[in-house]
Parts: C-alpha cells; sequence; structure tokens
C-alpha cells in the first residue's frame, strides 16, 4: 500500500489510520451509502467513515461505533476527524491550502491606529 499512516490513541488503543479504496468500500457497508464527500455533512456518515478507517488498518481493534459514541472523549474524535480527514486528502491529491507568505493571515485589511492604509 502507497497510502500514509497516522497512529493514535483512542479509547487506550493505539490505531493506525489510513485512507485508501478499501476504507471507501468498508464506509458503503457500514453506512449503506455510496461514498462521497458531500455525505460527511451527516454526522452519522462522519462516524462510519472514521470506523471504516478504523477497521481497514486494525482488523482486531476492539473499538465499535457504540464505544466510539459512548466513550470516546471529545480531544479523541476530534484526533480521529483530524487523521481521518488528512488522509484522505492525501489518498485523493487535495492540496493543502496555505495562505501566500507575503500576507498575514490575521490581517483584515482594516487600518490600525497610527498606520497608514495600502
Amino acid at each position: 500500500m502507497n497510502d500514509k499512516k497516522t497512529t493514535i490513541n483512542i479509547l487506550g488503543e493505539e490505531i493506525t489510520i489510513a485512507f485508501n479504496v478499501q476504507v471507501e468500500i468498508a464506509y458503503e457497508e457500514i453506512s449503506g451509502e455510496a461514498f462521497s464527500i458531500d455525505s460527511l455533512a451527516k454526522m452519522k456518515n462522519s462516524v462510519a467513515l472514521y470506523m471504516a478507517a478504523i477497521i481497514t488498518a486494525n482488523p482486531n481493534t476492539d473499538i465499535t461505533v457504540e464505544r466510539l459514541m459512548k466513550e470516546a472523549s471529545g480531544k479523541e474524535i476530534a484526533a480521529l476527524s483530524n487523521a481521518t480527514i488528512q488522509a484522505m486528502s492525501e489518498w485523493m491529491n487535495i492540496p493543502k491550502v496555505i495562505p501566500p507568505e507575503d500576507k498575514d493571515p490575521e490581517d483584515d485589511g482594516e487600518k490600525k491606529e497610527g498606520e497608514e492604509k495600502n
């Protein structure tokens, strides 16, 4: 496999997260829906994608959908979401969006006291 893997800790278990066609197929089996980026707007579909990413790379895991929803902390879900989305972006060749170097991302264009607006 050429997919990049990330390791995170969730529910006391160290798991690997990767993304590939196997994850997409597992997602479709879990959710009963065709995989698409748009379908991830529903939380239940996001959880299905997280579980697909978990079980395809960690077939012997004790993590279940029920445990994930009831026992995982917000911090664990956020780490799982970030790892899954990052792996999916890399798999799909979605480029990272980086602000131009010459622009301060916190600059709102407003004139500051004592400054001239360009």
